[in-house]
């Protein structure tokens, strides 16, 4: 048996070789810098964030497979399979840097950036990237705009405010409040999820399309244990992959002069967000919006609400204290409630059509906000 054949499986034989090539390149670094170097440094931890964000996109393409399985499965509309199953493990490594980034290497701060950062990426890119591929102009139902996106923006300010009233810990309290934000959002997709099994006819519809683009994805599967097996070890590959991530990017932001919490906000936020991109641009080029559009949001929803509490309440289980905050580049804040706001219009206005000026304009703002941050 081929010993390389479970990562040929794993990365396709062109990634593979981009995998290769980068190993080969840290490696080389890594001898350089031993030698005394000084850019080889730079060549080793820029060589490791490329592995680990490829890492991380490949296990993404895995998951999606195997969440349409278990959709199809239990006659999950597309919204809300792509809200909650997407969203929670697509967002895994995001939850994974908010661990590290509280409990391990106790900067909060950068667990927050990240998240403040993938939000960022998630409401501009990833429309803008769905938005370029998609056949038509992309006509998103109301149900996503004014479900999904205005609860959203809720949360982003509820953010906001938790930022500006309790700047330097936080506890329990605020912890338990984005808990109870995400069941509020889980309860209003339960509601909607019943509103859909009385659709039986257009839920059959959906649930034959499924079946036929299922032929095209890598992954075959056969029963739903083996579906949730391998959601589960894509959450562990990408878990890995995020630590290996973070630590990359710190160690790279350290030789430039970069804070880490810029590096989280523009290096490690783009890094995790690639299985987020990689959902929604499958869902826009099989001209599935509505899930291109729902995981863009259900990921945000997921990464404020539980990637920052579960740290926050995992944190005082064990060291009995609150979790402190230093984060003075409140302006990433403001961009992002911006950039929420602009989101909310562009997909409301034109009866709900994202056209592909408008997700070249998003596109365009993200690269200028990304500018702007390394002001701050």
């Amino acid at each position: 048996m081929n010993p390389l054949a479970p990562f040929l499986f794993f990365f396709g034989k062109d990634m593979f070789r981009h995998i290769i090539l980068f190993s080969g390149i840290s490696i080389i670094a890594w001898f350089l810098t031993l030698g005394g170097f000084v850019w080889g440094g730079y060549l080793l931890w820029i060589s490791l964030i490329l592995i680990a964000t490829l890492i991380i996109w490949r296990a993404g393409d895995f998951f999606s497979p195997a969440a349409t399985y278990i959709q199809n499965k239990h006659d999950i509309p597309q919204s809300i399979k792509a809200a909650v199953i997407d969203a929670i493990a697509s967002s895994f490594p995001e939850f994974c840097v908010a661990i590290i980034a509280v409990i391990v290497i106790g900067r909060a701060e950068v667990g927050i950036s990240t998240i403040v950062g993938s939000a960022l990426y998630n409401v501009l890119v990833i429309p803008a990237a769905a938005g370029l591929v998609a056949a038509s102009p992309m006509v998103i139902s109301r149900e996503v705009v004014w479900r999904d996106n205005i609860y959203y923006l809720g949360v982003v300010l509820l953010l906001g405010a938790m930022l500006w009233m309790f700047p330097n810990e936080w506890g329990a309290g605020v912890a338990v409040l984005f808990l109870v934000a995400y069941v509020g959002y889980v309860f209003l997709l339960q509601r909607d999820f019943k509103k859909a099994k009385k659709q039986k006819a257009d839920a059959q519809e959906i649930d034959i399309l499924e079946i036929k683009t299922e032929d095209d994805d890598e992954l075959h599967l056969t029963s739903e244990k083996k579906a949730w097996m391998w959601i589960a070890g894509m959450m562990f590959v990408m878990g890995g992959a995020s630590h290996l991530l973070v630590e990359a990017s710190l160690a790279l932001g350290d030789m430039l002069g970069i804070d880490g919490v810029i590096m989280g906000f523009v290096v490690i936020a783009a890094g995790t967000s690639v299985p987020d991109t990689a959902l929604s641009v499958i869902s826009a080029k099989k001209g599935q919006y509505d899930a291109a559009i729902s995981n863009v949001f259900g990921s945000n929803i997921f990464d404020i609400c539980i990637c920052l509490s579960i740290p926050i309440l995992l944190a005082l289980a064990i060291n009995g204290e609150p979790t402190s905050i230093d984060l003075p580049q409140l302006g990433l804040i403001w961009s992002l409630i911006g950039a929420t706001f602009l989101a909310v219009y562009f997909f409301w206005s034109n009866n709900y059509t994202l056209t592909k000026l408008k997700a070249g304009l998003m596109g365009m703002l993200y690269f200028l906000i990304i500018l702007i941050s390394f002001t701050f």
